[in-house]
């Protein structure tokens, strides 16, 4: 959850930006959203722990920086179309300064379309998590972690499979339910039925 909404802020930071930059930067800023966007999020969060090493604080770090692209685009992309939407116009002609105008007649439109699709990157940011930690990099034991249940749970499980079946139960319901409440949201933020 943390890494999801570090990722949305920092996204929505740098996306903003790059919206309305000029066209030499946000193409160079678009450039690295691309490269960072062409490897999987669980190979670069995989990456980064290898960096920074294993522990539960460098898997959120790595879960953030794996998720990043995602909502810079998306944030860029809004961007640039509130910017030239009806509303932030009339508010320049009626002689609102531009950063005013921007936060508040941009930023809150991006946000709220990031905020659907960040209902959908929960669910992504937990599998990563638990993945990783399922591989060993993430807390050590006793903490209680999902992905160090299951992976305590694969040795034992003709004796007790219990200890593996729970933690994947839960893993998948939060990220199904996650998902289902993110596509229900991105259908109502579109105008459609669900």
């Amino acid at each position: 959850m943390l890494a999801t909404a570090l990722a949305l802020v920092v996204g929505l930071i740098i996306g903003a930006l790059s919206g309305i930059a000029p066209r030499a930067v946000d193409a160079v800023l678009m450039r690295v959203a691309d490269v960072w966007m062409a490897f999987p999020e669980f190979l670069v969060a995989l990456v980064v722990v290898a960096v920074l090493g294993p522990g539960p604080v460098n898997i959120a770090i790595a879960v953030t920086i794996a998720a990043i692209p995602v909502y810079l685009r998306l944030a860029r992309v809004q961007t640039r179309i509130l910017v030239r939407a009806e509303h932030v116009e009339a508010a320049r002609i009626l002689g609102v300064p531009p950063v005013p105008a921007f936060t508040r007649h941009v930023i809150p439109g991006v946000l709220g379309a990031l905020s659907v699709l960040a209902t959908i990157g929960v669910g992504s940011s937990i599998l990563a998590a638990a993945g990783l930690s399922f591989l060993g990099l993430g807390p050590i034991e006793p903490v209680p972690e999902w992905g160090l249940m299951l992976s305590g749970g694969r040795n034992v499980l003709a004796q007790a499979w219990w200890i593996a079946l729970f933690p994947g139960l839960a893993i998948t319901l939060t990220v199904i339910s996650a998902t289902v409440v993110g596509r229900t949201l991105r259908a109502r933020a579109e105008g459609r039925r669900i």
